[in-house]
This record gives structure tokens, sequence and C-alpha cells, in this order.
């Protein structure tokens, strides 16, 4: 029987664009195959070498739900066929496998393969990682901008140039006033995840959970059952071993799993392990465990993103009125809007005719403030209140060295640094 020897195509990882890739079989001459190209969601690719012998029709090369593969084609009498695939632009991550089979009077080498079908390695296809900063307040009051986006190819192709880029963001507040906390941290940016628990706990703290990948030491813990500010210690791949734990020390076992592999079961490790956490809590099985990951060290051992960030900065705008009346060396100062105005030995009042840097001791809302010390100020007077406001701004420069392997959404906790009335 002729015999295929060799198939050959890039099985490098691709990126979302459409990407044509050059497959070459060689053996016999006049050995006999056919091929099948899958996706991961079960669509077939149509050849088009396919063409219709009586109408000339030729196949688009895409992907469908229908059965197709490539009809019998033959090695020349080189021994060799080569052609083309056309893989489509992306919107999320796909698999291929490509099946290749020995027809009519034909076999694959042994060193192929020992079976009359050769599974090519697969080839993965990868969509652009984006990701986002964001921002929110606990309170419904503070009016959060728009997200910031940015997308970039996949860590899994390998290393790419940086991408620089500052952020603006204007935060205001619909009601009453918010004061600065403290200046932002990197570690403000936080991210979360789930996993799901494997066993049941009554005031332990060891959580044996499905899947550990991207946890790491540090990030918060919470679910119903979990104690408050619990946070996870350390990490240990796979489970306890009771049947072995004996001697000093506890033993961990790595269970093992099977795994369709290119068209192949395949024997793996499992992915799961134990979360010790710092308070003992009680949980089920099968419980959904939010972690809560902060700063980008965190947010590069969840999907390997690199990412910098420098002068991060919050500021907050001065609140701008007018006097409606004449002050005569008193402490009570009428003014049109008391907006963002908030009592406070920090809040500092200024402008033309103020004399020494009087701080405000009461507001009655939308009428007048009380301060510290009596002043002059004439009808129709501008004047500032600095340190309390109902619009803030922060800002930051980022510098983006790897997207990593997937989306990922980094949100800064205003409530850590903006403190509203």
């Amino acid at each position: 029987m002729k015999e295929i020897k060799t198939f050959k195509i890039n099985s490098a990882p691709m990126s979302k664009s459409a990407t044509t890739r050059t497959y070459t079989v060689t053996g016999d001459p006049g050995a006999s195959f056919s091929l099948v190209v899958m996706n991961e969601d079960s669509h077939f690719y149509n050849f088009p070498e396919n063409t219709d012998p009586v109408l000339g029709t030729r196949p688009a090369p895409a992907f469908s739900a229908t059965v197709a593969q490539l009809n019998t084609a033959t090695l020349s009498s080189t021994g060799v066929y080569s052609n083309t695939i056309t893989f489509p632009a992306i919107t999320d991550d796909d698999k291929y496998e490509i099946i290749l089979t020995a027809k009519e009077d034909s076999r694959i080498s042994d060193t192929l393969s020992t079976e009359n079908s050769y599974f090519a390695p697969p080839i993965i296809q990868y969509d652009d990682p984006t990701i986002t900063f964001s921002l929110l307040h606990s309170n419904a009051a503070v009016v959060e901008p728009s997200n910031v986006t940015s997308s970039g190819l996949s860590s899994n192709l390998g290393t790419i140039g940086s991408n620089e880029f500052s952020i603006s963001w204007p935060i205001t507040l619909s009601s009453s006033n918010f004061v600065i906390a403290r200046q932002p941290l990197v570690s403000d940016f936080e991210f979360t995840t789930t996993k799901t628990t494997r066993t049941a706990g009554s005031s332990a703290v060891n959580l044996e959970v499905t899947n550990i990948e991207g946890l790491s030491a540090g990030m918060d813990v919470s679910a119903t059952g979990i104690a408050s500010n619990s946070v996870i210690k350390y990490i240990i791949e796979g489970y306890k071993d009771y049947e072995n734990n004996y001697g000093t020390g506890d033993k961990y076992k790595i269970p093992l799993t099977i795994e369709t592999v290119n068209g192949k079961d395949t024997i793996v490790e499992d992915k799961g392990g134990t979360v010790f956490i710092n308070n003992a809590s009680t949980f089920v099985v099968d419980r959904t465990i939010t972690f809560t990951g902060k700063g980008t060290r965190a947010a590069q051992i969840f999907s390997g993103v690199d990412i910098e960030i420098s002068n991060l900065v919050l500021t907050i705008d001065p609140v701008t009125t007018t006097t409606d009346a004449a002050a005569s060396n008193t402490n009570v100062i009428p003014i049109t809007s008391t907006d963002g105005i908030k009592a406070a030995d920090t809040v500092i009042l200024s402008g033309i005719g103020v004399t020494g840097t009087p701080h405000v001791d009461s507001v009655n809302s939308g009428v007048s403030v009380e301060i510290s010390s009596n002043q002059t100020i004439e009808d129709g007077q501008t004047v500032v209140f600095t340190g309390s406001s109902r619009s803030a701004k922060v800002t930051c420069d980022v510098k983006i060295n790897s997207y990593g392997r997937s989306d990922l959404t980094l949100t800064l906790n205003l409530d850590n640094i903006l403190t509203v009335e």
C-alpha cells in the first residue's frame, strides 16, 4: 500500500486576524487522503478545492455547522500535495483540530501514526485581550466617568512593544460633598474572580477549590459563611491526602483527571488546590467564593498582564461662589450656593477681602456659611473654598508591557480615597 509519511503545517498560535496557512502532505506518489478541520464549536472547514465538477462552483473557505471535509486528494508524481487553509478573524479564543485520514489503497506511515488517521497538533487562535480601567464608589451620588480600555496581542503570542498612555478621570457628586481621605495607591486598583469549593468546611481555614489558577496570597476572600476581613495566606496545589497522612506534617496530593487533547483522552493533573485563609470559616460544597486581587502584581499572577501605573494623583476642585449680601465684621458669610462645602477645619475660605485662613465651622445649606473668624466682604464678591468639593479628578500614567492571556478589569476603589459626607 502507498504510504503517507508526513503532514506539515505551522501550528504556532495565531492572532485574532484572519490567517492563511499552507499545509503539505508527503509520501508515495499516488497515495490519497482526506482532511477534516474542525474548530472548538464543532464547525467544519469548507475546502475551496472541493469544486463541484458539474456546476463548477467553488466553496468559500469558511467554517460552518455542516459536516465537511477535503474530498480525496492524491499526492503528485513527486509525492507531494500542498494547499492552504484560511482561518477566519475571531472575536473570542478558538481552537482548531486537523485530522488526516488515509483513503483507498493508502495507509499512514507508522512513523506518523499507528492508526489510519493522524491528529495534527491543535492550532490555537487568540483574541486580543482587553484591559479595562474603571473606578467605583459605593455611594450612588458619586458620578463615575466612562471606562478607559486598551487592547493588544495576547501574551500567548510572545512579547510585544509597550503601549503608553495617560488617564484623566473627572468625578462629580450629585449632592452633598466629598473630601480626600488619602492619595490613591496602585493597590487601590482591584479585580475579582470566583472559584467553587470542592468540599465543605466547619470553622476551617483551608478551602478546597476546584481551580486555583490565578489566585495569589493577599487576595481578599468573601462568600456566605466566610468570615469578614478574610484574606489568602498561602496556597497548596492539590488536596490533603488523608490516606497517607502519617508522621509529621500534612501531605497533599494532586489528583489526575482525564482531558480530551487533540482528539484523544489524556491524563493531566487536576487544576484544583487548597487555599488557606486567615479566619476560620464555614462553607458548603459548591459554594461560590469571590477573590479580590489588589494591584498590578496580583493582576500579573492572575492573567499574565504586565502593567506599570505611575503618577497616580487625586485632586478635588475648589468651590467657587459669590456673596449675595455684604458681610461686615461677621463670621456668617451669605453666599449664592453652598454645594460641595463641608464644615471642617481643613475647608478654607479665600478671596478678596478675606483675611487670614478662616475655616468653615458650619453650613446653612443654600444660605450661608459660618467661619472661624470675622470678615468684611462686599456683596457680589467671588469667594473660594478649598478642601471639599463636588468635583474631583484622578490622573495617572499607564504603561502596558503585556496584555496577558485574557480580558481584565481593574477598578479603582474610590471608597479608599474619597469620603462622601
